[in-house]
């Protein structure tokens, strides 16, 4: 489970999750809005966090929350969704674990979209060599 605050360190955990063979749910914020995803880029079909953002966020200098801020209402929302697919990953029978699928939040709105990652194959983390 993820729920750090600058993409530096997501990356480095979904890599550690790719090269450890486990899935990774990440969970993040940002003002009005909120992102939570299931990955599980060890397996062959499947993507990782990398395949989603690339490499351009593995720098240091991108904003965080602490500098852009965030509503705590979504917070709360993100997170509460990120424990229900955690216990829906965990279990394994409460329906399908949503692999690659990233679920975006709207506080503005509000809503919610979900987007389906494909595996980039020519990802340095779980791409093919």
């Amino acid at each position: 489970l993820d729920g750090t605050d600058n993409f530096a360190t997501r990356l480095a955990a979904s890599d550690a999750c790719v090269a450890e063979r486990v899935p990774l749910l990440s969970a993040a914020v940002g003002r009005f809005q909120g992102q939570v995803g299931a990955f599980a880029g060890h397996l062959p079909a499947n993507p990782c966090y990398r395949c989603y953002v690339g490499d351009a966020f593995d720098a240091e200098d991108c904003d965080t929350c602490a500098e852009d801020g965030m509503l705590g209402a979504m917070a709360g929302w993100a997170a509460t969704f990120a424990a229900m697919q955690a216990v829906r990953i965990i279990v394994g029978s409460m329906g399908d674990p949503q692999w690659g699928q990233l679920h975006l939040l709207d506080g503005l709105k509000p809503g919610m979209r979900t987007l389906k990652i494909a595996k980039d194959p020519a990802c340095r983390a779980c791409g093919m060599p």
